[in-house]
């Protein structure tokens, strides 16, 4: 089998200080033959950084400049076509600031060449300072108590507190189990061989940003596919995410998405409103009452916190998301 790999990376703003380091990370791993980054309308000539700093590396660089920020779903799926036609036997999605370490890519490439995964399949290097869900699954946690239970809504659901579904209590081991299936993952560490992308397609544009990645992935396992971490092949994120510092929030009595603000909540609201309406909404009734119950439950905490203009905004995020409403909403990033 051939075991060429594209690597793929989405870029913004000035974010040259992880690239640094990521660009010659990735040319040390075996098998990667390209990288394509796409530069979704950088604030410095990234063409001009790298030829300069990685001269050894350019001509084994593709550079996809745009004239616009298409945020995550329009980049990675600008680069994921890309390497399709390039006749990637595999790609290997990182964010840009996605370091991998030694033999990550080896190591997948070892695992889906050698071992019958239940098809489409991806595999998802383990990310060690980012996704907390991911690291309790990857010690042993069951991954059932960290995704959307059917009808939830933005994660809340009135039957998980009424049965005291917590993950919480699950035990955890300072073992590393080797493989965990999971039923969605994040483009960062993301490992596609061709054939599931001729499968599932590319990521769906009019997403922009957030749960893009959610959507994505959660269409193998409506194909009756799989999606497995391996632990084993480990990257390191160099910057947090802006959601895991938002949860230090939950001390005050505050709520992440209140504090947060802005188009960050609002297309995180927006995408995973549409993507549990749309896929794990089997029953539409319990669905609008979790609705109700947590929109209810902000109301009141927006107006013990004054954020009534960040409760606005998840209104609108909700009733763009249940009518389907997609597509870069520019009003918001104001």
């Amino acid at each position: 089998m051939n075991e060429r790999v594209i690597a793929v990376t989405v870029t913004y703003s000035d974010r040259w200080k992880y690239l640094l380091q990521v660009i010659p990370a990735v040319f040390q791993q075996a098998h990667i033959d390209r990288l394509i980054i796409v530069d979704n309308a950088s604030s410095y000539d990234l063409k001009a950084n790298i030829s300069t700093t990685f001269p050894n590396f350019y001509n084994r660089i593709i550079i996809l400049t745009q004239s616009e920020n298409l945020g995550s779903a329009g980049g990675f799926s600008i680069g994921i076509k890309k390497a399709y036609e390039l006749n990637a036997e595999f790609v290997y999605l990182l964010d840009d600031d996605n370091l991998p370490e030694s033999n990550t890519v080896s190591i997948l490439v070892k695992e889906c060449t050698q071992i019958n995964f239940k098809f489409p399949v991806a595999l998802l290097s383990y990310r060690y300072r980012n996704l907390p869900n991911l690291q309790k699954a990857a010690h042993g946690q069951e991954v059932r108590y960290f995704y959307d239970k059917p009808n939830s809504f933005l994660g809340f659901s009135l039957e998980s507190m009424l049965l005291k579904k917590s993950n919480k209590s699950l035990p955890t081991s300072n073992a590393l189990l080797p493989k965990v299936s999971i039923l969605q993952a994040p483009y960062g560490g993301l490992f596609l061989p061709r054939a599931t992308i001729t499968a599932i397609g590319f990521p769906n544009e009019q997403l922009f940003l957030y749960a893009d990645d959610t959507e994505y992935t959660y269409r193998i396992i409506q194909q009756g596919g799989s999606i497995w971490m391996i632990t084993d092949s480990k990257l390191q994120d160099l910057e947090t995410s802006w959601w895991s510092d938002s949860k230090a929030l939950k001390k005050k009595w505050s709520e992440p998405l209140l504090e947060e603000g802005g188009f960050k909540v609002y297309y995180s609201t927006r995408n995973l409103t549409w993507f549990l309406w749309k896929n794990l909404s089997p029953n539409p009734v319990l669905f609008f009452i979790n609705g109700l119950v947590y929109l209810g439950y902000l109301l009141v905490k927006a107006l013990l916190t004054g954020k009534l203009g960040a409760y606005g905004t998840i209104l609108v995020a909700v009733k763009d998301g249940l009518l389907g409403r997609l597509g870069r909403k520019k009003e918001m990033e104001g």
